[in-house]
């Protein structure tokens, strides 16, 4: 088996970008199909090329998501199997089912997500970004982008869109950012079980919000799944929870993530902010370039349902396939100078929102919220730098920055 002795799974190597996208390098170049056998989580096989991971992906029947979305602690899904039978846990998320219910349930809100409802909502989401520069406005001359800023615009968009009462949102972000920076010393619960019991909280006031939109339906997402129907039936609790759990934490975590390390490349590359500035027309291609620098789903797991061989090495049967998106979006044989951030990149092929079945249900929504954010900010600014350095969280699955320090100055 092909392998490599770097590590490039360990959350922590995941605080430090520049080391980690030099042993991703290592790994393209030396072993792009690598068998990694690494405490604390099951052996699997990286895939860190591009064209390697697309193949896998648009064989969604072949390469399934169950059993393992993404890279858990032995111990953790061992414990999930004894309490559940299974390794995962107790939810049925559309980024864990495979087909035939994968697209069933996709279809449940997919007309709102690929159409009208975000053209719907673009009125409010330019209103709350608005105000949320006000709100910098205020904080001024300095503040934490990423925990005072970033972490609150597209949550407040969610909140919005779900029919969430804004007094919620400290519950909703704080129980995201330990569901998804469980690894992280500064951001797990305190109850330190790997996110258990926040997800639990987290579901029982999502049941109280599906018990009160199946009353009382109204016009937001959260009636649209409430009262969502699969063959003809209405969706069980368990789906029902699922997919709002996964709209509500993901659907802002993400574009956090996003926001947060767009602001950053563009302060540590000045000139690509006067040209998108100067040039508007940029920002469809900008907030693209974004994305794939930022890449905020940093992996996700397949699972081969039969023996496969890519370059040379032969995957068996129930072996787990890592699919390394942040490697995958600076590979060179895709992206020309895939290390310089250029907001002018044409026809980006990044793999940020997957791609196949499984591409991103939410992409244009974080596309349009990263856009106008930064398009009405941007321009208001006479002074934006470094308070302080920025700080990644240990995490291996989201790339959020936990503290991003910044100065600035409003015209």
């Amino acid at each position: 088996m092909n392998t490599l002795e770097l590590d490039i799974v360990s959350p922590s190597i995941y605080a430090n970008p520049a080391l980690l996208h030099e042993r991703y390098e290592r790994y393209r170049t030396d072993a792009p199909v690598a068998w990694i056998n690494q405490e604390p989580y099951r052996p699997f096989w990286a895939l860190t090329r591009h064209a390697d991971i697309v193949e896998i992906e648009k064989q969604n029947t072949l390469f399934i998501n169950e059993p393992r979305q993404n890279l858990v602690p032995r111990e953790v899904e061992d414990r999930t199997l004894a309490a559940l039978g299974k390794r995962t846990a107790a939810v049925r998320t559309m980024i864990d089912m495979d087909e035939p219910d994968h697209r069933k349930y996709r279809n449940v809100a997919q007309s709102w997500f690929l159409g009208s409802g975000v053209t719907r909502f673009h009125g409010k989401v330019e209103e709350i970004c608005a105000a949320w520069i006000e709100k910098m406005k205020d904080c001024g001359p300095e503040c934490d982008f990423a925990s005072d800023i970033a972490n609150y615009v597209p949550l407040a968009v969610i909140m919005c869109i779900l029919g969430l009462p804004e007094k919620d949102m400290p519950f909703v972000l704080k129980s995201t950012q330990q569901l998804f920076g469980a690894s992280d010393s500064d951001m797990k619960d305190e109850n330190d079980d790997y996110g258990v019991t926040v997800f639990h909280n987290l579901m029982d006031y999502l049941g109280q919000l599906v018990a009160q939109r199946r009353q009382n339906p109204t016009d937001d997402l959260a009636s649209v799944i409430a009262n969502g129907m699969v063959d003809g039936a209405p969706m069980a609790m368990l789906e029902t929870l699922s997919y709002l759990l996964i709209t509500a934490t993901a659907g802002h975590e993400t574009t956090s993530s996003a926001l947060a390390g767009g602001m950053l490349a563009f302060m540590q590359n000045p000139e690509q902010m006067k040209k998108i500035v100067a040039q508007p027309d940029l920002w469809d291609k900008g907030a693209d370039e974004i994305v794939r620098w930022v890449t905020p789903l940093r992996h996700m797991m397949r699972t081969a349902t039969q023996d496969y061989v890519l370059q040379s090495q032969t995957i068996r049967a129930g072996d787990s396939i890592g699919l390394m998106y942040l490697s995958a979006n600076r590979d060179p044989a895709v992206f020309t100078n895939p290390y310089e951030f250029n907001v002018e990149r044409p026809a980006s092929r990044h793999l940020a929102f997957g791609i196949g079945a499984h591409f991103c249900l939410g992409r244009l929504l974080a596309l349009t919220e990263i856009r106008t954010f930064f398009k009405k900010l941007l321009p208001q600014l006479a002074l934006i730098e470094l308070a302080g350095e920025p700080q990644f969280a240990q995490s291996n699955f989201i790339g959020t920055l936990k503290k991003l320090p910044i100065r600035y100055r409003f015209r």
